[in-house]
């Protein structure tokens, strides 16, 4: 099982093409893989399970693996995670304290949506997500 605040994953491809969007956000172009566009911040939108969600993922300060938060659209709280990703696959970890895993994120980036699967740590829940980048 993964750690959440151990160096996780090798981001080892060459970094993707960038748009500026407004209000200063910078949004990756989809192109390549996975690996690719977390080179640099993104933010992604989508939903998990029945519920709309912003999530937004960055390379990790002096070391390997991605950082990040998600909300739920209508609610106030955003939940940190952490993880991997190798070429198009992902592998996250989402914790509301920043200490204790609840919840896991596995998924596939293909045609410019990542998609999989939530669930609780104990797998007891699982719910899927799709998420595309850009302000949709």
């Amino acid at each position: 099982m993964l750690k959440l605040l151990l160096p996780l994953a090798l981001l080892t491809s060459a970094a993707s093409s960038d748009a500026q969007q407004p209000g200063g956000v910078t949004m990756a172009v989809v192109s390549g893989s996975l690996q690719d566009l977390v080179r640099k911040p993104i933010v992604l939108r989508g939903t998990l399970g029945d519920d709309k969600i912003q999530l937004s993922l960055r390379p990790k300060v002096d070391e390997d693996g991605l950082e990040g938060q998600y909300f739920i659209f209508g609610q106030g709280s955003q939940i940190l995670l952490a993880g991997e990703v190798d070429q198009n696959d992902l592998m996250m970890e989402e914790s509301h304290n920043g200490k204790d895993v609840s919840g896991q994120w596995e998924g596939s980036f293909k045609n410019g949506v990542l998609s999989g699967t939530w669930s609780t740590l104990d797998g007891a829940v699982t719910k899927p997500f799709s998420l595309k980048t850009g302000l949709q």
